[in-house]
């Protein structure tokens, strides 16, 4: 069971033949309710509301366009990263929330702080949106807080070498 505002990454539309990740999108928990059937043991049913709507960008040809700029780091996609700062050998796994070929946004439970320099890795580095299996060097360039939650959406730009 979750409380009502809990907050859950979910595949949809799920694709069972897809062979690499697919992208997740962040919902809330809106309604979680518990029920028997005659000869099953007890299930739940929950509602989730999604924090946002999933969206492709096309060229109008069927291929995928230029990455749209929205209000933060890009292109709307979840995808699992693992992020630390330079100096710790341990990271925390997060997911992103936009990706452009610049810079993310994910959403952590850390406190981070401006201009703090961060390494990230994507989980999976065959889909990594940045090519390569890098782990790359970030800056923190944005940072916000999530309402009525613990949350912080980061923004991190990559540091050319």
């Amino acid at each position: 069971m979750h409380a009502v505002g809990y907050p859950l990454w979910v595949t949809f539309p799920f694709d069972p033949a897809a062979r690499g990740p697919q992208p997740e999108l962040l919902a809330r928990v809106v309604r979680c309710m518990e029920y028997h059937g005659e000869k099953d043991a007890a299930r739940w049913t929950v509602a989730l509301q999604f924090e946002r709507a999933a969206r492709v960008s096309h060229s109008g040809n069927g291929r995928r366009g230029r990455m749209e700029k929205r209000n933060g780091a890009g292109r709307s996609i979840a995808l699992p990263i693992r992020v630390r700062p330079r100096d710790v050998p341990w990271h925390e796994e997060a997911m992103t929330l936009e990706i452009s070929t610049e810079e993310l946004k994910f959403l952590t439970h850390r406190e981070y702080a401006y201009g703090e320099r961060l390494l990230v890795a994507f989980v999976s580095p065959a889909n990594t949106p940045w090519g390569g299996d890098n782990e790359w060097e970030t800056e923190v360039t944005g940072i916000q807080t999530e309402a009525g939650s613990d949350s912080l959406r980061v923004t991190v730009s990559k540091k050319r070498v």
